[in-house]
């Protein structure tokens, strides 16, 4: 029986679009090519995992709508898993519009729709599959709100001198009260006399009512879903990001596989691993922070750095493969890296094999603009490599 992955996250269309605002004319700005395919790195993970091999359940969520059923067949097309894919009848599916200028640049538009509306229950149900792996959350899946009532408890001695002082004046006012509608009230009937007592019962209810205070607590369900893996004891395979960095890292258990990219280990530890010695520095610093069983540092297009906590390997990207401009398409690559990463892992649980996988394929999915609804098979990448006479995994 294969080992599976589960991911969690949202799913959106994307409209890919190149435009040229350097012949803009009034408010309008000519174009040419433009694409849709799927978007979101949860999502390309997941299509990557599947596609290369690995068995990868995929909760999501899209909207009663065109593009909801656009992506559901083909995550489908792909060989993800369908069971705990969810239709919202109340929100649209998630769309996201990314604009490439000849001015070599680009904006990405998002709007999360169904995407941001999970709930507790949905994480739970995930769990039930009982994965061998579990992606950390890489976008925020939602917040669930409840509120918060808080007594507060009269400690300090000036609050109960004031709350004294101020009983005091309220009682002097109603003996004031009460004298006055006793003079005025000598004929009135019992009941009514009851209807009065009643309604001095509601005014002492409502001085009392003064000491309770309410907020609205929004809870993180990314976060809900980290706790539910460390219940559940299920290894983790975590991508350090800007996002999951918000995590509390420290106290996470179960992260199996770290994966990291040179630079935004720069940003934590001040060491730029371009060497042996930095990497090793740098990975050491990290430790201290996280514990995981692996670290894997993403060498930008040159190939990946791996350290145990006491020996380390480096993958050498395939020299044929290397971009000439070493940014090109790098976020599209991340994502690719951790679908071969983990498509590898789950069926050897070699961290060197696996990181050299990933390595090739990540730098395979570099070519023309909007070919992520082309994300290779295993087979294609096989062939590739024997075409060529590249080695997978040595």
């Amino acid at each position: 029986m294969k080992r599976k992955i589960l991911i969690i996250g949202g799913s959106y269309m994307n409209l890919q679009m190149k435009i040229s605002p350097k012949h803009k004319e009034g408010d309008i700005t000519p174009g040419s090519d433009y694409r849709y395919h799927p978007y979101g790195d949860s999502a390309i993970t997941a299509i990557s995992t599947a596609k290369l091999g690995g068995d990868c359940v995929f909760a999501t969520r899209f909207g009663n709508d065109t593009n909801g059923k656009r992506l559901y067949e083909y995550y489908k097309s792909c060989g993800i898993s369908n069971a705990l894919m969810r239709k919202d009848e109340q929100a649209q599916t998630g769309m996201s519009i990314s604009v490439y200028s000849d001015l070599e640049t680009h904006e990405n538009f998002v709007a999360s729709g169904a995407s941001m509306r999970f709930t507790k229950e949905e994480i739970d149900d995930a769990f039930i599959v009982m994965p061998d792996m579990f992606l950390a959350p890489l976008e925020e899946l939602g917040y669930d709100e409840h509120t918060v009532v808080v007594k507060s408890e009269k400690k300090e001695e000036e609050e109960e001198t004031s709350f004294v002082k101020t009983l005091e004046r309220a009682e002097e006012k109603a003996e004031k009260e009460n004298a006055s509608e006793a003079e005025e009230n000598k004929d009135i009937p019992e009941e009514k006399e009851d209807a009065l007592e009643d309604k001095t019962e509601e005014k002492e209810d409502i001085i009392s009512s003064e000491t309770v205070t309410s907020y609205i607590e929004r809870e993180s369900l990314a976060l809900y879903a980290l706790k539910k893996a460390a219940e559940r004891k299920v290894d983790m395979i975590f991508q350090y990001t800007p996002f999951t960095s918000r995590y509390p890292l420290e106290t996470l258990e179960n992260i199996k596989v770290l994966v990291i990219s040179d630079e935004m280990l720069y940003k934590l530890t001040g060491f730029f691993p371009n060497n042996t010695e930095k990497a090793l520095r740098s990975l050491m610093a990290l430790s201290q922070k996280v514990k995981a069983k692996y670290y894997v540092v993403q060498q930008g297009n040159h190939g990946a750095f791996i350290y145990d906590g006491s020996h380390y390997e480096i993958v050498s990207a395939p020299s044929t493969l290397v971009p000439r401009n070493p940014k090109e398409n790098e976020k599209r690559m991340q994502q690719t890296f951790m679908g071969a990463l983990a498509a590898e892992y789950l069926e050897s649980k070699n961290i060197v094999r696996a990181s050299k996988f990933a390595v090739i394929v990540s730098l395979l999915t570099r070519a023309k603009f909007g070919n992520l609804e082309k994300v290779l098979s295993r087979a294609e990448i096989e062939q590739y490599a024997q075409e060529h006479g590249i080695d997978l995994f040595r």
